[in-house]
């Protein structure tokens, strides 16, 4: 049975979602922030059908972002279900921001109004080796712990979300019982499983020293190139991805996805016991590269392998490209040591 909780200012409570049942459901997946980005909104449908999760992306809709109860920003459709925003669009923290979607049979959904401080600078990054780092099926894994330094605002009520891009050195382009070599230089683009999420409510004001933000595993000996990601949220949001955090570390392994999705800050105008998953954010946003050197986990413990094992080269056979995507480029990344 699913239920919705409402609090007196109208707020939606993310709470997870049954989703075993062949219903479909509307998943709204969208951040909002002040750097310079694309800025969408991805709309899709999603259903269970005999264990297998399916989904499909919501066409022809009307969607529009209300800043401040007055100015409406329409989104145009790129196809796929993503909705982008005009490209000089940026939010200003203080300001709040509305979603609105209107299917074509005259379905309205809206989101709460959402509004952010301004997110501080991370002063620092650093990171420590820890042999059992990460927790496994079968054994756990070693892993550099990333760690920040950061002053929070003062006369401010912030919560802060962190999340993480990680390029490594990839040599294999293909694999089909044995790995193919790249044909060129190559990089694998990894992203965080989970989010870092984190209340100002006993530091307010105060520096946050050694803050943990990430368990980056160790994949190889080689150095590789991490992108953090801070960023200022507003309360309900922090609580929708602190939800989606507890998910991730409680499914068991580093590699899990959430065993159920979670009703965020979107609703049916018209039917507020329809669930809608996902969530609708504005994130105050400051990005840091850092280079993970690794070399204090020399000697120490065996790297996994970015396959999630070591490689088993292919006997005289043609290489393969290094196709540029979202999980893989062959273009070197600013910031890249060697």
């Amino acid at each position: 049975m699913i239920s919705l909780v409402l609090l007196a200012s109208a707020c939606v409570v993310p709470f997870e979602m049954d989703v075993q049942s062949e219903k479909k459901y509307m998943v709204i997946e969208g951040t909002l922030t002040d750097i310079d980005t694309d800025q969408t909104i991805n709309i899709h449908e999603t259903y269970n059908f005999k264990k297998n999760t399916y989904n499909a992306p919501l066409l022809n809709l009307k969607v529009e972002v209300r800043v401040n109860d007055s100015e409406i920003i329409h989104l145009n459709e790129k196809g796929n279900g993503i909705y982008a925003l005009p490209a000089l669009f940026r939010i200003h923290p203080g300001n709040t921001y509305q979603l609105r979607i209107q299917k074509p049979d005259g379905t309205v959904y809206e989101s709460s109004k959402e509004k952010t401080t301004q997110v501080p600078a991370i002063d620092r990054i650093f990171d420590e080796f820890e042999v059992t780092g990460i927790k496994g099926d079968f054994k756990d894994l070693p892993a550099n712990y990333i760690y920040l330094d950061f002053k929070d605002n003062p006369d401010e009520k912030d919560f802060y979300t962190w999340t993480w891009q990680l390029w490594e050195r990839q040599y294999y382009c293909y694999t089909n019982y044995y790995d193919f070599s790249c044909d060129s230089e190559c990089w694998e683009i990894l992203y965080n499983k989970d989010f870092n999420v984190f209340s100002d409510i006993y530091s307010n004001g105060k520096n946050t020293i050694g803050k943990l933000v990430s368990k980056i595993p160790f994949y190889s000996t080689d150095g590789a190139l991490l992108e953090l990601k801070q960023q200022a949220v507003s309360e309900q949001v922090y609580q929708y991805f602190k939800l989606v955090s507890e998910q991730s570390q409680n499914s068991g392994t580093l590699v899990d996805t959430p065993p159920a999705a979670i009703v965020g800050n979107v609703r049916n105008i018209n039917d507020s016991t329809e669930p809608v998953a996902g969530v609708f954010s504005v994130a105050s946003t400051v990005k840091q590269k850092y280079w993970l050197d690794r070399k204090n986990g020399h000697g120490k413990a065996s790297p996994i392998g970015i396959l999630g094992r070591m490689p088993v080269p292919a006997p005289n056979a043609r290489p393969y490209p290094c196709i540029d995507g979202p999980g893989r480029t062959p273009f070197k990344p600013e910031g890249w040591i060697y």
